[in-house]
């Protein structure tokens, strides 16, 4: 079984992962990815941009990872 990886950011973001090969979602806010995490059985790693991140999430699974703001 492979591990499924989504990002969720804005349209630049998604693009740019694209280009790499992971799929995302273009999300307006942190209500948005958690309402995306929490509707989501097959992903277990969502890389969340900087802006979108949840730091209130407490949940083991499926695991968020904060991509910082690129300066």
């Amino acid at each position: 079984m492979r591990m499924k990886i989504e990002v969720l950011g804005d349209e630049r973001t998604v693009v740019a992962f694209s280009l790499a090969g992971i799929r995302g979602k273009v999300v307006a806010s942190r209500e948005d990815v958690l309402r995306i995490v929490k509707e989501s059985k097959d992903v277990c790693v969502f890389l969340v941009a900087d802006e979108y991140y949840p730091y209130d999430y407490d949940r083991d699974l499926p695991i968020l990872i904060r991509i910082p703001r690129r300066r």
